[in-house]
């Protein structure tokens, strides 16, 4: 197998978890506060290069508003950018830096989470809210899933790196330091 087509394999099992796990959490009204699509594409940040990665990141929710109607509009559009900010910070920090990836995705997700409060803070008007408080509630709304992502995420990247695949392959991935 080539490596675009585990590029391609990957991103589509990346798309795939990204639409699927949140299905889960919706079904108990708990999408935005585990933030379960972020959970994937965090993850293919370690695993693909940086053009496959923000592609994910962007498609991933267009799919899912396609396939579920989750997220909705004007939210939709707030996380593509999240998305594709998450998924491209961790892979470049991944790829130029050598920390650990507990720090990339602390990093990733403070990206994200600035780019969250700038499209809260616009999308506010056209839900008719005030766009500080509806900024800091979504910031404040998604610490579950902020822990979850910087627990979970370190732990899966550790154990996914000694899988045969990737080291046939020598896709690199980091340790959990």
């Amino acid at each position: 197998m080539g490596v675009r087509t585990i590029h391609l394999t990957l991103s589509a099992l990346f798309i795939a978890m990204g639409i699927l796990i949140p299905i889960l959490f919706h079904m108990i009204g708990m999408g935005s506060v585990f933030l379960p699509m972020f959970w994937p594409i965090a993850i293919c940040g370690f695993f693909l290069p940086f053009q496959y990665a923000i592609i994910v990141g962007g498609l991933t929710p267009v799919l899912s508003s396609l396939m579920t109607g989750m997220p909705p509009q004007p939210i939709l559009t707030k996380m593509i950018f999240e998305l594709v900010f998450l998924a491209g910070s961790i892979n470049l920090l991944y790829e130029k830096t050598r920390w650990g990836s507990l720090w990339i995705v602390f990093i990733g997700i403070v990206i994200s989470r600035i780019v969250l409060l700038v499209g809260s803070a616009a999308i506010a008007p056209i839900l008719g809210l005030p766009a500080e408080w509806y900024a800091i509630a979504s910031l404040f709304k998604s610490i579950p899933g902020i822990i979850i992502l910087l627990v979970v995420t370190p732990v899966i990247i550790k154990k996914i790196k000694g899988e045969l695949i990737f080291r046939m392959r020598g896709i690199r991935v980091q340790s959990a330091s």
